[in-house]
């Protein structure tokens, strides 16, 4: 799903919480420092009660440096809003901490028909929706609300983005496009089962019923709300939505009439607009529950931090980013301006200016997909000979006439560092470049628009771990008018054909091939200039038990419960900072359990 880059685009640095008048953590710590208060604590503040038993109760407090765009899972497709679905939806089918597929609203996994083009879902019984307006208990879910939910994610006027995991399904074209008024491809057999029917295999199709777009949703809700549907989401998930303070904070409550029971928080607060420095001071005095992000100087200070050790860990991701070049667009229409631009890249600097947390990338797979290849020949290199030849076959041997505009998606240091990095290395070719800073939400919506977002700073997060996740993006299937994931609008015949080969091919062997060529074929024609992968950080409080990050999901905190209440660190942690009076820091910490602090 597209994502802001784990450590390189933050959002929005006007802060609603803390220091709500100052721009960004910077202005906040210049208070702090004016008025004489000290640096957060250097070792965890707050300990658990050390009660090895799951219970339920308390508030987790988590965040974003961005705004969450919408919580309709047919239209959502991005990071921030992931997070919050996934604590109020739940799919046919999931995946584990090994990132294999298993039941979750299903009894089993599907029953497999006709050489894998007959898929049979058997529902389980007692699943309840959560509280909508005229159902105040909610309602049982059942195989209509499944073929409901699939048949408004495939209909164009929705313009899901999802559409393309769908297409093989019996009819989806035909309705897609308007032509047909229902998915002869989708039917209820009972009130528990229904049942998919593909046109053609695709070894891909469990994968997508897993995603988000394939989340059941109450057609009344929809029927309801309308288009304001995204602000009011109803699923069948651990977690009810109960308010949204736009660009400030979403809170959820614990559904206790969970299927799946188990023990959880009574309350989740999602804070947006929060810029990273200020979470994380935030987080060391005990104000928030985990941390994802976090500024070179609070990498290096987690690394070294022997306190927090048992609490932290740093994980390669399945995501990839780089600047994505609009093929529609002039100067990209031209292939050898876009090649130019991928071999002026330093990605190795980039990387030493990161203090090394960046794995240099040149091509779309990461390392972690099967299909990546290290010795890929159109491997995308800094190399500026073969940059200033590009600029010469491109007919502008001494530079573009006009500058370039790039989005950015942030104005505070670490995106102003990424964009005078980009700006120094295509100067050395000829380029100028303009930076357009815009908010993670706007960047959304208007880079899906054809002829809209010339070049961009971009990313893109694994939804499920196979190649075809990341090709997809180059497929012109994916090109629409509003909505499209291809944000770079590239059309190639060929690549086309490869994906199209490779979604039906059933010998693995065959199927990466099919991947490697395409692969090598968007590196070569450059509609990105791959720049690194990231790893990503995660810091939680010690409190909190039952968290792991997950493979595919970002932050997924819906299964984890807090071991409550807090004490304090004992006094011997003073010296490392632990002994910091609550009310000496700017942001005292809250009660968690009812109790004064």
């Amino acid at each position: 799903m597209p994502s802001i880059p784990k450590t390189e685009m933050p959002g929005s640095t006007r802060e609603r919480i803390g220091c709500a008048a100052l721009a960004g953590a910077g202005a906040c710590a210049l208070l702090a420092i004016a008025l004489g208060m000290p640096e957060p604590p250097e070792a965890p503040r707050w300990l658990g009660a050390d009660d090895p038993t799951p219970r339920s109760g308390g508030t987790f407090v988590f965040h974003h440096e961005s705004n969450v765009r919408s919580l309709d899972p047919h239209l959502a497709y991005d990071e921030l809003s992931g997070m919050a679905i996934r604590l109020v939806f739940d799919g046919l089918l999931d995946y584990d901490h090994d990132a294999q597929l298993v039941p979750s609203l299903t009894e089993t996994l599907p029953e497999i028909r006709d050489e894998g083009k007959t898929f049979r879902f058997r529902l389980r019984r007692g699943v309840r929706f959560h509280p909508m307006p005229g159902l105040p208990e909610g309602r049982e879910l059942v195989a209509e609300d499944v073929r409901w939910s699939l048949l408004r994610l495939m209909s164009h006027d929705v313009g899901s983005p999802g559409f393309p995991f769908y297409a093989a399904i019996e009819g989806a074209p035909a309705y897609h496009a308007g032509e047909a008024e229902d998915v002869p491809g989708v039917r209820v057999l009972d009130r528990y089962t229904v049942e998919i029917r593909l046109s053609e295999p695709d070894q891909t199709f469990l994968n997508a019923m897993a995603m988000p777009f394939a989340y059941p949703v109450p057609r009344e809700n929809y029927e309801h709300w309308g288009e304001e549907v995204r602000l009011h989401p109803v699923g069948t998930g651990p977690f009810i939505f109960e308010d949204w303070e736009r660009g400030v904070q979403l809170t959820f409550v614990r559904n206790d009439a969970y299927w799946a029971g188990g023990e959880r928080p009574d309350r989740m607060l999602y804070l947006e607009n929060i810029a990273r420095e200020l979470a994380t001071q935030r987080f060391r005095n005990g104000d928030i529950d985990a941390i994802h992000r976090l500024s070179s100087s609070d990498y290096r200070f987690f690394k070294r931090a022997p306190a927090w050790q048992p609490y932290v860990l740093e994980e390669p991701r399945g995501s990839v980013y780089g600047i994505g070049l609009n093929c529609e667009m002039e100067p990209f229409t031209n292939v050898h301006v876009r090649r130019a631009i991928a071999f002026a890249l330093d990605r190795e600097g980039w990387s030493r200016a990161r203090g090394g947390r960046l794995m240099p990338a040149g091509q779309l797979l990461p390392p972690t997909i099967p299909g990546y290849d290290p010795e890929l020949p159109s491997l995308q290199v800094f190399d500026l000979d073969r940059a200033r030849e590009e600029m010469r076959l491109a007919g502008h041997p001494d530079g573009l006439p006009e500058p370039i505009t790039v989005w950015v998606t942030g104005q505070d240091d670490t995106s102003r560092q990424y964009g005078e990095l980009l700006q120094a290395d295509l100067a050395r070719i000829g380029i100028e470049v303009r930076l357009r800073n815009v908010s993670f939400a706007v960047y959304l919506t208007e880079s899906g628009k054809p002829n809209t977002v010339p070049a961009m700073f971009t990313g893109w997060n694994l939804d499920f771990p196979d190649a075809s996740n990341f090709l997809f993006l180059f497929d012109s299937s994916s090109i629409h008018p509003e909505h499209s994931e291809n944000r770079v609008f590239y059309r190639n015949p060929e690549v086309d054909d490869l994906l199209a080969r490779a979604k039906s091919e059933t010998d693995r062997e065959t199927r990466l091939a099919l991947f490697r060529q395409a692969n090598e074929i968007i590196a070569h024609d450059a509609p990105w200039a791959f720049l690194y992968y990231a790893s990503t950080m995660e810091v939680w409080q010690p409190y909190v038990r039952g968290y792991r990050p997950h493979p595919v999901w970002s932050q997924d905190y819906r299964d984890l419960w807090l071991d409550l209440p807090r004490r304090r660190a004992s006094a011997g942690l003073a010296g490392l900072g632990g002994g910091v009076p609550a009310a000496r820091f700017p942001f005292p910490a809250r009660p968690r359990d009812g109790r004064p602090r």
